[in-house]
């Protein structure tokens, strides 16, 4: 089973789409609930101030999960350095990939654009997992010329992807946040494998800021291993 980190704005009413939580059903999903303070606030004061609100949002949300089918654990963080709380999370508990949330009402098409040379095989095997015995199709493109859009449809079947819900494009001009950006409202949910700049830049960072406010769902990004 995969382990996913699901980081959450738990005060700043961040949700869960029925899309999302379909996904994450047969999942182990550790919900990181976070609130990012001031750097002249104390992260005690802020908990002391949000704590209960907070948990109880927390709280809300790993039931929603539990009834979708879930294992689901919980953490609560009040801190400034949420992306590095992120990255030391996601290294403690090992997790295979980390979710940016969006917002997906039915999931039904996913994105799977390879970025930065991440391990293809690995990310390969997330989608399988993830898509298993559903009807969801499955886009890829590369952004690199060592690999063709066929390459990455033969190593998606071989993981165990139905060859016939795979779709092998190419990818669009310009850069990897401006390419899948230009595409990405056409997706319910987007899977990548962890590329440079590092995941806590890419998920909170660029990404962010210029792909998952194209009306985008939820963003997988597979977590890289040594």
């Amino acid at each position: 089973m995969r382990k996913i980190l699901l980081p959450l704005r738990v005060l700043e009413d961040e949700s869960l789409s029925p899309g999302l939580l379909d996904l994450l059903a047969p999942t182990d999903v550790l919900v990181l609930g976070y609130h990012r303070v001031p750097d002249q606030t104390p992260p005690g004061a802020a908990r002391e101030q949000f704590g209960d609100r907070a948990q109880k949002r927390l709280d809300d949300v790993a039931a929603a999960l539990r009834e979708a089918g879930a294992i689901v654990e919980t953490r609560m963080v009040f801190t400034g350095a949420v992306e590095q709380t992120v990255a030391r999370t996601a290294d403690e508990v090992d997790a295979d990939a980390v979710v940016h949330p969006g917002a997906a009402m039915q999931v039904d098409d996913v994105l799977v654009p390879l970025v930065g040379k991440p391990d293809l095989a690995q990310v390969a095997g997330f989608v399988a997992a993830l898509v298993a015995e559903r009807d969801i199709g499955v886009t890829t493109f590369a952004l690199d010329d060592d690999r063709t859009p066929e390459d990455v449809a033969a190593v998606l079947a071989d993981a165990g992807v139905d060859a016939d819900h795979i779709t092998a494009a190419d990818g669009p001009g310009g850069g990897p946040v401006s390419a899948i950006a230009s595409v990405a409202a056409d997706y319910d949910a987007i899977v990548m494998g962890e590329p440079e700049p590092s995941l806590t830049e890419w998920v909170f960072g660029e990404l962010e800021d210029r792909v998952a406010t194209e009306s985008l769902g939820p963003v997988f990004v597979v977590r890289a291993r040594e």
